[in-house]
C-alpha cells in the first residue's frame, strides 16, 4: 500500500514538474511582465504604457485623470496595480467664490485587456466613491482618445490625451496654464503668478 502511494506521489511530481517547465518557457518582456495575452487576469506592459499620461474630459464627473506607472495597492492589499490621480466634480454649486466644485483624489487602477478597475487606497469620500469600480475602456485615434463605460451604467465618458502646454523649457500639465514662460512657471487658473 505504501509503495502504491509512493508511485502515485512520484507520478504527480513529474506531471507538476512538466507543467512548471512549460510556464517558464513563455516569452517575458524586458520589464519582467508576461508579454503574451495568455494570462487574462494580469496587467501587461502594453496595456499600462498605452494608458499612462493625463487625460482630459469636456463633460462628466471626472474632469481629468492621470494614470502613472508607479506601482500601488489598496490598504490591505486587496488590489495591486498602479497609481492614478483624478480631478472630480464634488457636486457643490455656489453663488459666491471661492467654491470647491472640484477636488483631487488618488487611488489604484488596474488594466487587464479592456477592463479597467479604479479603487481608493482607503475609505473614499462619497464623491470619490461615485467614480470607483469596474469600467470597460477603449483607446482610439493612435491612443489619443480614451472612452470609459462604467459597468453599472452610471458613467460614460470620453477623454483626450493631454500633451501639455509648452511653457519656456517645460510643459504645463493637466489643469495648468503657462503664466510666465521666461521663468518656466505654470499655475492653476485663478492662482497668483509671478510676472
Amino acid at each position: 500500500m505504501n509503495v502504491l502511494k509512493l508511485i502515485l506521489a512520484m507520478v504527480g511530481a513529474s506531471v507538476f514538474a512538466v507543467g512548471c517547465a512549460a510556464e517558464v518557457s513563455q516569452p517575458v518582456s524586458q520589464t519582467g511582465v508576461d508579454s503574451t495575452e495568455a494570462t487574462a487576469t494580469e496587467e501587461s506592459d502594453l496595456s499600462i504604457s498605452r494608458l499612462i499620461g493625463t487625460w482630459e474630459a469636456t463633460t462628466g464627473p471626472i474632469y481629468s485623470i492621470e494614470f502613472t506607472g508607479k506601482v500601488a495597492q489598496t490598504l490591505g492589499g486587496g488590489l495591486h496595480g498602479h497609481r492614478f490621480t483624478a480631478r472630480i466634480d464634488t457636486g457643490i454649486r455656489c453663488i459666491t467664490t471661492p467654491c470647491p466644485s472640484e477636488t483631487e483624489v488618488s487611488g489604484v487602477y488596474k488594466s487587464v485587456g479592456n477592463k479597467l478597475t479604479l479603487a481608493s487606497y482607503d475609505r473614499p469620500s462619497a464623491e470619490f466613491a461615485r467614480i470607483l469600480g469596474e469600467y470597460k475602456h477603449s483607446l482610439s485615434n493612435g491612443d489619443k482618445n480614451l472612452k470609459v463605460d462604467k459597468a453599472d451604467g452610471t458613467i460614460h465618458q470620453a477623454f483626450t490625451r493631454n500633451v501639455g502646454v509648452p511653457c519656456g523649457t517645460t510643459t504645463c500639465g493637466a489643469g495648468l496654464y503657462c503664466c510666465n514662460p521666461l521663468r518656466n512657471m505654470c499655475a492653476r487658473p485663478g492662482m497668483f503668478c509671478i510676472q
